[in-house]
C-alpha cells in the first residue's frame, strides 16, 4: 500500500491538477486558432480574386477570338465563318465544357449553342455573369462587337470545374501552410514556456527532495521575480517551524526533568515507607500507591516520547548515519536484566545496516518494541531482536522484534498503532502508546511499519523498514 511520507504527496496524487505550461498553451491555443481561421479566410479571399480574374481574362480572349470571325459584306450584312476545326479547338478543354453563341443586333442566330444565356451589356466590355446551362453551373462572357449592321453579341461560356478545382487546391495549400505556421508558433511558445519555467522546475525539484526535517532556507539565486515573494514566504515559514520545533524540544526537555524528578523522588519515598517496620499496617495501600506512581511515571515518559516523535519536534532532530546493529545490541543490553527477572530468553540477531536517523528517536523506538514484547511474553518465552539489510530491489534496512506471546489478531493490527488503544483482552499496565510512538518515529524516518505473526504463526513480529543511508 502506498503511503504519504512526511506529509508529502508524491506525483500522481493530484490527477486533476494542470501545469502552468499546459495552461499557457491552452490559453494561447484558442486565439491562435482564431487567427489561423481569419488568416485562411483572408488568404483565400485574396487568392481567389486574381484567380477568377485570370480565368475571366482567358474567357474574354476566347470571346474576342470568336468575334474576330465576323466579317462585314458589301451589302451591309455580317458574315460569321468559324470552321469546324476552329470550333473543335475552342471546345477542347481538359476539365470544362465550352459553349459559344453569336447573335446579331436583332437577335438573329449566327451560330453556336442556341439558348446559351447572354450577359446584359454593362459599363465594361466584355461583361461576365454566372448562370446555369444544360444543367450545369457556367461562367459566361459576352463581348459586343461593333459592326456596320449593329452590335453583335458574342458569348463564350464554360463550366466551373477547373475553377473549383483550382480553388480547392489553393484552399488546401493555404490551410496546410497556415497549419505548419501554427505548429511552428506553438512549438516556439512551448519551447519558450519550457525555458521560462526552468527556474520553477528547479525550485520544485529543490522542494521535492526535502524531507519534513529539512527546514533550511530555499536557494533564491535563480528564482524569477514573480516567484520570489513565494520563496521568501516559504523561507519565513521554515524559520518559524524550525524555531517552534526547537522551542518544543526545549519545553519537552524541561517538562521531562520537572516530571521525572518528583515522580522518582515520590517512588523512592514510598519504597522506603514500605520497608519501614513501623508502617507495616500500611503496606497494602502503600503498595498500591507505588504501583500507581510507577504507572504514572511510565505514562508520563510515554507521553513525552510521543510528543518528541511528532513531526514538528522530530524536524529539529539531528539525523546522521547510524548502524542499526549497534542500536539493536544497545536495546537488548538495556533490557537484559528485566528479561532475566521475567525468565524470558532475550536475544539479538544483528547484521550491519546503515541508515540516516536520529539516535535518541531510534532508541525510543527499540525501547518501546522490546518493552511491549517483554510485557506480553510469558515466562520461559523468547524475544528476538533482528536487524540487517533488506532483500528488496531498492536498498533498504530493517529492524524487527519477534516474540512468542499471544500475538496481535489481524483485524487489530491497524488499530494498535492508534493512541491509547488497547486490543480487547490485553493484560498488563500499558497505556496504549507504545506502538503509537513507534509509528510516529517510523514516519519521521520515512520508514514503513508492519505488524505480523511470529514464526509458525505464534506471537507477534513488528518490523520497521528504513530507506538505506544512500537513499535518504
Amino acid at each position: 500500500m502506498n503511503r504519504a511520507v512526511n506529509g508529502q504527496t508524491h506525483p500522481g496524487g493530484a490527477a486533476g491538477s494542470m501545469t502552468i505550461r499546459r495552461r499557457l498553451l491552452l490559453i494561447l491555443l484558442a486565439p491562435l486558432t482564431l487567427l489561423l481561421s481569419l488568416g485562411i479566410a483572408l488568404d483565400y479571399a485574396a487568392g481567389t480574386a486574381p484567380l477568377h480574374a485570370a480565368f475571366d481574362q482567358a474567357l474574354a480572349n476566347e470571346a474576342l477570338a470568336v468575334a474576330a470571325q465576323l466579317h462585314p459584306r458589301a451589302d451591309g450584312r455580317i458574315e460569321f465563318n468559324l470552321s469546324p476545326q476552329a470550333i473543335e479547338v475552342l471546345r477542347s478543354d481538359k476539365y470544362d465544357s465550352v459553349y459559344f453563341l453569336v447573335l446579331g443586333a436583332n437577335g438573329e442566330f449566327f451560330g453556336g449553342d442556341d439558348g446559351l444565356p447572354v450577359v446584359e451589356a454593362g459599363a465594361v466590355n466584355p461583361t461576365f455573369r454566372d448562370a446555369q446551362f444544360a444543367g450545369h453551373a457556367i461562367r459566361a462572357a459576352t463581348y459586343r462587337a461593333a459592326t456596320p449592321a449593329g452590335p453583335v453579341a458574342v458569348t463564350v461560356a464554360e463550366t466551373t470545374h477547373k475553377r473549383q478545382h483550382a480553388q480547392r487546391r489553393m484552399l488546401t495549400s493555404i490551410i496546410l501552410s497556415d497549419m505548419v505556421q501554427l505548429a511552428g508558433i506553438l512549438a516556439l511558445v512551448w519551447l519558450g514556456v519550457r525555458l521560462g519555467l526552468r527556474p520553477l522546475l528547479s525550485l520544485r525539484a529543490q522542494i521535492d527532495k526535502r524531507s519534513a526535517r529539512d527546514l533550511a532556507p530555499l536557494d533564491e539565486t535563480d528564482v524569477p521575480g514573480e516567484v520570489r515573494p513565494l520563496t521568501r514566504a516559504l523561507n519565513r515559514l521554515f524559520a518559524t517551524v524550525h524555531a517552534s520545533a526547537q522551542g518544543q524540544l526545549q519545553f519537552l526537555a524541561n517538562a521531562a526533568h520537572q516530571l521525572r524528578t518528583p515522580l522518582a523522588g515520590l517512588q523512592t519515598q514510598i519504597e522506603l515507607l514500605i520497608q519501614d517496620p513501623a508502617a507495616a499496617q500500611l503496606h497494602a495501600p502503600l503498595k498500591g500507591m507505588l504501583d500507581g506512581t510507577r504507572r504514572l511515571g511510565h505514562t508520563a515518559n510515554q507521553l513525552l516520547a510521543l510528543a518528541r516523535a511528532e513531526p514538528t519536534a522530530a524536524a529539529a532532530a539531528d539525523f546522521h548515519a547510524l548502524d542499526l546493529r549497534e542500536l539493536a545490541e544497545e536495546a537488548v543490553a538495556g533490557q537484559f536484566d528485566l528479561a532475566l527477572r521475567r525468565h524470558i530468553d532475550l536475544g539479538v540477531e544483528a547484521a550491519g545496516a546503515r541508515i540516516l536517523g536520529s539516535r535518541w528517536l531510534l532508541r525510543e523506538l527499540l525501547s518501546n518494541l522490546v518493552d511491549n514484547a517483554l510485557a506480553y511474553t510469558p515466562a520461559n518465552g523468547r524475544v528476538t531482536v533482528r536487524c540487517g539489510p533488506s532483500d528488496a530491489a531498492v536498498p533498504q534496512a530493517f529492524i524487527e522484534v519477534e516474540d512468542d506471546g499471544p500475538g496481535i489478531a489481524p483485524e487489530q493490527r491497524s488499530r494498535v498503532v492508534e493512541r491509547f488503544y488497547r486490543a480487547p483482552g490485553t493484560v498488563g499496565d500499558g497505556c496504549g502508546l507504545g506502538l503509537a510512538i513507534v509509528e510516529e518515529i517510523a514516519r519521521a524516518h520515512r520508514a514503513e511499519l508492519k505488524i505480523g505473526a511470529g514464526a509458525h504463526g505464534v506471537g507477534a513480529r513488528v518490523r520497521v523498514t528504513f530507506p538505506a543511508a544512500a537513499e535518504q
